[in-house]
């Protein structure tokens, strides 16, 4: 995302499910907006998808997180996902979870297993806000979900910015 180059500009560019969070420098962060900003056409938007930081959530690396589960819909297993530790940054702001991935069986039994890191940075509002500005970007809209709702503490965190 940081050295994206495609020859051509958008209308739109949506970076969903808190992709942008695992760029974990704010270098990466600006080269990645400034990519994008060079992408959009003069009346094109961005869209960004981050969650708002909850203060409990990068305090204590012993604060439960909830797990994951569902049913595959290939494979029509279930599988579980947990948290096995959480380690932090707070000088970086980055979040690294190692999470624990299984396969249920029809009887309970585990047919796979894995672990896999998770990192991510957490971005404040306002740090967001000035780095789009220093992008050639102004935010123009804000939201806490899906739906319109107003920005909200510990929510999700959607932007909507358009070239300055």
């Amino acid at each position: 995302m940081s050295a994206l180059n495609l020859d051509r500009r958008f209308g739109f560019v949506f970076v969903p499910a808190r992709s942008f969070q695992h760029l974990l420098t704010i270098d990466l962060q600006r080269k990645s907006l400034e990519a994008i900003r060079r992408h959009l056409q003069p009346t094109g938007r961005l869209a960004l998808h981050l969650f708002d930081p909850r203060l409990d959530f990068l305090i204590d690396a012993n604060t439960s997180q909830p797990g994951l589960s569902g049913i595959h819909p290939e494979t029509g297993r279930r599988y579980m996902g947990e948290v096995l530790r959480t380690n932090f940054d707070h000088l970086n702001q980055v979040r690294r979870d190692l999470w624990r991935y299984a396969e249920i069986g029809p009887s309970g039994e585990v047919l796979a297993e894995d672990t896999r890191e998770m990192a991510l940075r957490w971005t404040y509002r306002w740090e967001l806000h000035h780095l789009l500005n220093l992008c050639g970007l102004a935010v123009e809209a804000e939201y806490s979900d899906f739906v319109g709702a107003a920005p909200a503490y510990g929510k999700e965190l959607i932007l909507i910015a358009r070239a300055t």
